[in-house]
Order: C-alpha cells, then structure tokens, then sequence
C-alpha cells in the first residue's frame, strides 16, 4: 500500500483513473480489480525515476492500456438478464425465471424459532433442538456431541434424545 501512495498524491492521476472507470463500468464485472491494476502499474513506473511524474501522456497511455486487458478479457464472462433465462412449459407457455425471495420466508423461520425455544426447556434439550434445526437428525451424532459437551455415558444421551424426539411429536401433534 505504502508503493501505492504515490499515485494517491498525484490527484489528476486517479481522476483519469476513475473516470476510465466509469467509462468501462458496463463492460465490466468488477471495475475495483481494473483500478487496482492500474494503481499498481503506475506506482511501479512513478517509482522508476522522479521526472516521470511528469510524462502525463504516458501515464494515460498506460491507464487506457490496462483497460482495453482488462474489457478484452472480461469477454469470455457472460453475464444473463433473468428474463433471457425463460422455459417453455408443456402447453407451449414461456415461463419467466424468478429467483427464490428469501425474505418471502421469514414468518415459517421464526415460527420455528419460537417453537425450538418452547421446547427447549434446559440445555441438554436446548442443544438437540438447536442440532434438529440445523438438519441434524442423526441421534448417534447428537448423542456424541451432548456426552462430549455436558459428558456422560453416548447411549444414555442416545435415549435422552429418541425419548425427547417422541415428546416433541406427542406436543405438536396435540398442537396441531
């Protein structure tokens, strides 16, 4: 960062950097990784000799170098609008791709939540729950993990769980 300072004190040297930037920012994907580039190469020329401050033309040449690669090899990257990415369903209807909203979900998450802490009622029974909800269904697993955490015997924690994995069926099915 310390070479980089250089080009930083050169004010006119990052405005045409970043005007480059701004012109070349719908061609591509990443414009930080063109400017970093960039900074780099100049401040590697500026720290050759003094007088090349002073070569205004050159280091123009070279910004406008560095962005022609950079556009050149963001070519092969081809990026989609969701609207290119339509189907035909069976009756010949086009079918538009809609990404999943993950807001959408919210309320079934902290219903979950709030059923996890309902039946959680002390540590032990808290880190099962917590292990269920993570998608951990395996009871040898979870056994393994509450002997290792609040010790004791892997096959009493074992039963532990199928006994509060039959509780917690009984309690939503009477809920529901």
């Amino acid at each position: 960062m310390k070479n980089n300072l250089i080009v930083y004190e050169n004010r006119w040297i990052i405005e045409e950097i970043y005007s480059v930037s701004d012109r070349i920012r719908n061609k591509v994907t990443d414009t930080t990784l063109f400017e970093e580039r960039v900074i780099n190469r100049i401040s590697e020329y500026l720290h050759k000799k003094e007088a090349n401050k002073k070569n205004s033309r050159y280091i123009i040449r070279m910004i406008n170098e560095v962005a022609r690669s950079v556009v050149n090899r963001n070519k092969n990257e081809h990026a989609q609008t969701f609207s290119e990415l339509t189907t035909v369903d069976c009756d010949g209807e086009s079918i538009e791709f809609e990404p999943i909203d993950v807001l959408a979900n919210v309320e079934s998450d902290v219903i979950a939540k709030e059923m996890a802490a309902l039946l959680a009622q002390d540590d032990r029974r808290k880190t099962v729950v917590e292990a269920w909800t993570d998608g951990n269904t395996n009871t040898k697993s979870i056994s393994r993990t509450l002997a290792r955490t609040f010790g004791g015997n892997v096959e009493s924690h074992r039963k532990f769980v199928q006994r509060f994995r039959n509780e917690c069926h009984a309690l939503l099915d009477v809920a529901i």
